[in-house]
């Protein structure tokens, strides 16, 4: 895990990186992407406490990819 002042600053260059995202077909790509990874995530973890295996992980989106 990394100290939070890391993680503050990566997510203001996150924050920075989508505002300049000015086309809202790839800004919604960008959040169904992150939406994705985070339930994913969520379940591992929930799989992990359970003692289970952990499910596949997702693979990453392409922009060609629709």
């Amino acid at each position: 895990m990394m100290p939070n002042n890391i993680e503050d600053l990566q997510m203001l260059r996150l924050i920075k990186a989508f505002q300049k995202v000015k086309d809202e077909g790839a800004r919604r790509m960008i959040l169904l992407f992150v939406e994705e990874r985070v339930e994913n995530d969520k379940a591992i973890k929930l799989a992990a406490d359970a003692g289970k295996t952990k499910p596949a992980a997702m693979p990453i989106a392409t922009s060609t990819e629709k």
